[in-house]
């Protein structure tokens, strides 16, 4: 290896491979955070350039790069200097003329960030901040929209909440800014926290790996057919990489009404949006169409690290996911579709149905994790070209970031829109959720262009916030 050649660090974990593989592909390329700053001096260069090396310094996946992605053995790479003209991009948008069109731009931009793929990724890490500045009078205060994608191997969900309480720390913390305002230097290659399965004590019995093996392996004939759920269209790699992002904002009293009927139904707010999800697609997608569902919730694995975890790197970015899997039968999607449903009831018993299965998951982690069974997987690349023209295995997936609970003073946070990028190979939609203490709640559906009818998304937005809205008002989601 020459002088010049990047410095490799340890192996991606397999659930990093997971991701990395997928933006080899084009299937997948990042995650992305935007969180509404609200600041009562301007966020020049210099004070971002400031606040993103507190960040850099303590966080060493966002410098660090990708080598051998193209390979079933990718590694890490030392990147020994950050110039942060490379990662931050500031976007004036002057061409909106009301607030609403503001917003859509901001979705707009979300959903390009997402096509995007990384360029450089050996030796330039893998994220990027865009800063949006609506137009003048706009807003009371130096109000700001901060992008902030990422590839999904530096970071999960989380993460990127995260991110973004760091920076707002930093900025209401002013420090000293770098001695060259815009270049980082590492020389001294950085300690990373550690793979995944390297930190959790997986355990599978003997019959859940059985069932696996099972599952992926015997011929069809010997298995029980498969109850069909609707998943949009096929999976087919052909079709244009377009991410599309649909906001749906809920603003803070209509949350606060939702999460107290959520302890009185004992459920969680998550629960209620699988119900919620549920409702409206059994009442909208024709019942030949749609004849049941599976939904995905992600799980946050942090609770789960070892005793062995180095402590140093515990509250450091990486990527700490599990997931729990949701099957809607025909039969609950039949008792939606009757005219004499009692949907009120149906939702909330949903809801407590969805909360049990999150919580029995929680309860037995990390003892037959399915994420454990990727270890299995030698040749990621074969397991997802196998799945193209396949059915996709769920209908959607809900993935809740949760809140920042400290929003800020001088520089404050007032709006957090997460999203995943379109999932190709995965669910048919994603719906990505994220609150700001005292600001309400924000629900982004993202979907891949073309594979589901833009008047599906439209009346799931729609419902979503005509559901809520209305129990806020009347303690009913139906009228």
């Amino acid at each position: 290896m020459s002088d010049t050649s990047p410095t490799p660090l340890r192996p991606l974990s397999h659930i990093e491979r997971f991701s990395s593989t997928r933006h080899h592909l084009g299937i997948y390329r990042c995650v992305v955070v935007t969180c509404r700053y609200h600041a009562s001096h301007p966020l020049t260069p210099s004070r971002l350039y400031a606040a993103l090396a507190v960040l850099i310094r303590a966080h060493p996946m966002l410098r660090v790069g990708i080598l051998n992605q193209h390979t079933s053995t990718p590694c890490f790479s030392h990147v020994p200097e950050v110039d942060l003209r490379n990662h931050l991009d500031f976007r004036p948008v002057e061409t909106v003329a009301s607030r609403d069109e503001y917003e859509a731009e901001v979705a707009k931009v979300q959903g390009w960030r997402h096509n995007q793929l990384w360029q450089d990724i050996e030796t330039l890490p893998p994220w990027q901040l865009i800063v949006l500045t609506p137009p003048a009078g706009m807003f009371a205060q130096h109000t700001y929209d901060l992008v902030f994608g990422y590839h999904h191997s530096l970071a999960d969900g989380t993460g990127g909440r995260v991110f973004h309480e760091l920076l707002l720390t930093a900025l209401n913390q002013p420090s000293q800014p770098p001695s060259s305002p815009h270049s980082l230097s590492f020389p001294t290659p950085p300690l990373l926290p550690e793979a995944q399965q390297d930190v959790i004590d997986y355990k599978s019995s003997p019959t859940f790996v059985l069932g696996a093996i099972w599952s992926s392996m015997a011929p069809a004939w010997l298995q029980p057919p498969k109850q069909p759920i609707w998943h949009g269209r096929h999976i087919d790699y052909s079709l244009p990489y377009i991410t599309r992002v649909s906001p749906v904002d809920i603003d803070a009293d209509t949350l606060s009404s939702l999460l107290k009927a959520c302890r009185r139904h004992s459920t969680s707010l998550t629960g209620l949006l699988h119900a919620l999800a549920l409702t409206s697609l059994s009442l909208h997608l024709p019942a030949a169409d749609a004849p049941a569902f599976v939904s995905a919730t992600p799980i946050n694995a942090r609770p789960y690290l070892s005793p062995s975890a180095n402590p140093d790197l515990l509250h450091t970015l990486r990527v700490l996911i599990s997931s729990q899997s949701h099957s809607h039968s025909s039969s609950v999607v039949a008792a939606f579709r009757d005219p004499a449903a009692d949907l009120d009831a149906l939702i909330w018993s949903n809801a407590q149905r969805i909360k049990n299965e999150l919580t029995e998951r929680a309860s037995t982690l990390p003892l037959d994790d399915p994420i454990s069974l990727t270890r299995y997987i030698s040749d990621w690349f074969a397991y997802w070209r196998k799945k193209d023209g396949q059915p996709r295995e769920d209908s959607w997936e809900i993935s809740n970031i949760g809140a920042i609970k400290e929003p800020g003073t001088d520089t404050a946070i007032s709006r957090i829109l997460f999203t995943n990028g379109a999932m190709v190979a995965g669910p048919a939609i994603g719906l990505n959720v994220g609150s700001v203490a005292g600001h309400g709640l924000t629900i982004a559906i993202s979907w891949q262009d073309a594979i589901v009818p833009d008047s599906v998304i439209q009346q799931l937005s729609s419902d979503f916030a005509a559901f809520t809205t209305r129990f806020h008002k009347t303690g009913k989601f139906m009228p």
